[in-house]
């Protein structure tokens, strides 16, 4: 990359309508989702009406066509966030009339109610991992870790990479970030039967224990299909892998029942001991474990019989990948604990949530083990990473979704025995967050307008300046950067943004938020500072009408830019704002040029 760029050349590259920005937030996160005046109330208020409306049988065509069958599943949902606790209010919750029938468990949902949450355990057990465990023990060799990830030497000439699995490659961080190589869920779906050879063109198998001790055992009892975790290694070795370690990210769902044996033999602890040692009792998730409890039977939704029910815990190996039960009370304890640095120091927080590999789709990237959606909103391209995790396993489903850009978040449970629960399911998220999200945005961008517009000055009678900040109001509803921007810099008498030696290239300069400083007491934004920038935003270099190189400068200028030019350490392009008990800005200083603005009032 080129590192030196002079005033006049990087003015140039400025004033090009390049297209970039950074996935920081387009505004202050909102801090009013609840009350009245809010965009994202009134949006929930909608959406949840549309729900009453097709279960009340008001809604017809393609809008009752979109809720089809949201009759028949149980599920809850709310959203969280950590600037407006008042937010929890904003649930809504469906009991189907099989759960309204049911003999065991609850009859009528809430927020309290206990589900099976299915594999947003994964992302419990990753948690749960990355406060037990010390950084390099996510790089040591599952071989190095437990005896039952016992292999051949690696380097024997007879290893077949493509026949065997290589446990002294693959790691705990392989295991969370899908990027194992492993079966799905190998020996515990296995379907080999010598009776059904003929119907499937396979062969029968002479010695069915050389398979290792799992497939024995589920062939021998296909309704439970359990196994031991020294069993299932020990098919597992018998196994062949899909791909080899870090390859690709591929989905599996035993890679975090091994997970779960690795973080278990390094902390010395079961499972169930890590789980509340480290995750339920510090977030106060009472209602959360990781196998069914009578004491809470009563407001636990169950699908089924009571033994079917509690026969989904006969094999706590797989507590780790699907086990655990939880209500969308707790998973929101979790979200804004994990949002609000609760346990993980900041730093392994903002660490955690971030992309880990891409997958096909430009669309979706997976993390450890988030399933990250790069949601585009509808009307101005905008892009907003969602940080998730999704459940889905027989009767039971779930999500967890977490919005940094907006430090919110929502979580959703359902339960049905019918096969449309799972596209039910996701119908159902699909409308949440097509709601939310744009009404999130909304709200923020209110919010900048009313805390960040206005004129600002100096109080220095030595020094004549002004910065005016404005809310761009003509800006097509297609633009996806913020509107926040400044239309006016002086300096006695010095017009800064045509100033060639500063290299702002004139105005309108849009701002666009780095860094929060935060009270230690109260958790509030007393200072934010922002970038200006007069880049425009394109979601790829084909959008942009560019080729792949060219677009890497040209439609990604932000990354590629920014920061380029100081003065005696300071960053010729940022403003730094101090905010009230509010959140409103009553001061402004220009960084590089050490001088606090007063803003004036209206």
């Amino acid at each position: 990359m080129r590192l030196s760029y002079s005033l006049a050349t990087i003015a140039a590259l400025y004033s090009q309508a390049a297209v970039a920005d950074f996935t920081t937030p387009t505004y202050p996160t909102p801090a009013d989702l609840s009350s009245n005046h809010s965009v994202v109330h009134a949006a929930w208020g909608n959406l949840t009406t549309g729900f009453d409306r097709y279960l009340q049988g008001k809604l017809n065509g393609s809008a009752a066509a979109a809720l089809a069958g949201v009759e028949n599943v149980t599920f809850s949902v709310g959203l969280f966030s950590l600037s407006d606790p008042e937010a929890l209010k904003l649930q809504y919750h469906h009991t189907s009339k099989e759960i309204e029938a049911a003999k065991v468990g609850t009859n009528k949902v809430d927020e309290n109610s206990i589900y099976r949450v299915a594999s947003v355990s994964k992302l419990i057990t990753v948690f749960a991992g990355l406060l037990e465990l010390r950084d390099e023990d996510w790089h040591r060799p599952l071989s190095e870790i437990d005896p039952v990830f016992k292999t051949r030497a690696q380097n024997s000439s007879e290893f077949d990479v493509i026949k065997s699995i290589q446990w002294d490659k693959i790691t705990p961080w392989a295991l969370a970030t899908q990027l194992s190589g492993v079966p799905t869920l190998g020996p515990l779906t296995d379907v080999y039967d010598p009776s059904l050879a003929a119907n499937i063109s396979a062969p029968i198998l002479q010695n069915i224990t050389s398979l290792g001790g799992c497939i024995p055992s589920v062939v021998r009892n296909r309704s439970d299909g359990t196994c031991t975790p020294a069993e299932a290694a020990s098919s597992l070795n018998a196994e062949s892998p899909n791909f080899l370690p870090f390859k690709t990210p591929v989905y599996s769902d035993i890679a975090f029942m091994l997970l779960g044996v690795a973080i278990s033999s390094l902390s010395n602890k079961t499972m169930t001991e890590v789980y509340q040692s480290a995750v339920f009792r510090p977030l106060n998730m009472t209602s959360s474990s990781d196998k069914s409890e009578n004491k809470t039977l009563s407001r636990a939704v169950v699908v089924g019989t009571q033994e079917s029910y509690e026969k989904l815990d006969i094999a706590p190996f797989t507590a780790p990948s699907g086990g655990i039960l939880s209500t969308i009370s707790d998973l929101r304890k979790l979200g804004l604990g994990i949002l609000n640095s609760t346990l993980l120091p900041q730093e392994a927080t903002d660490k955690w949530m971030k992309p880990v590999s891409l997958t096909a789709s430009l669309s979706y990237a997976i993390g450890a083990p988030w399933e990250i959606h790069r949601f585009v909103h509808p009307k101005s391209g905008k892009v907003t990473d969602i940080y998730t995790k999704l459940g889905d396993s027989g009767t039971y489903g779930g999500a967890l979704a977490l919005i940094p850009q907006y430090d919110a978040g929502f979580a959703m449970l359902n339960a049905a025995s019918g096969p449309e629960r799972s596209d039910v399911a996701l119908g159902i998220l699909d409308a949440v967050t097509g709601t939310v999200l744009p009404a999130l945005e909304a709200q923020a961008a209110a919010e900048a307008k009313r805390n960040f517009v206005g004129e600002y000055k100096s109080s220095n009678g030595n020094v004549n300046a002004t910065i005016k900040i404005a809310y761009n109001e003509t800006v097509s509803a297609t633009e996806p950067h913020s509107n926040l921007v400044l239309t006016e810099w002086t300096y006695n008498g010095t017009d800064v943004l045509t100033n060639p030696n500063v290299g702002l290239a004139g105005a309108p300069q849009r701002l666009e938020q780095s860094i929060v400083r935060r009270d230690p007491r109260s958790g509030r934004p007393r200072q934010i500072a922002f970038f200006l920038s007069s880049y425009a935003q394109a979601p790829t270099y084909e959008t942009a009408k560019m080729g792949s190189w060219t677009g890497f400068y040209h439609s990604n200028g932000d990354f590629a830019y920014t920061d380029h030019v100081r003065w005696g350490g300071r960053q010729l392009r940022e403003l730094v704002f101090d905010l009230d008990e509010r959140g409103a800005a009553v001061k402004c200083t220009p960084w590089y040029q050490r001088l606090e603005l007063t803003r004036l009032k209206k």
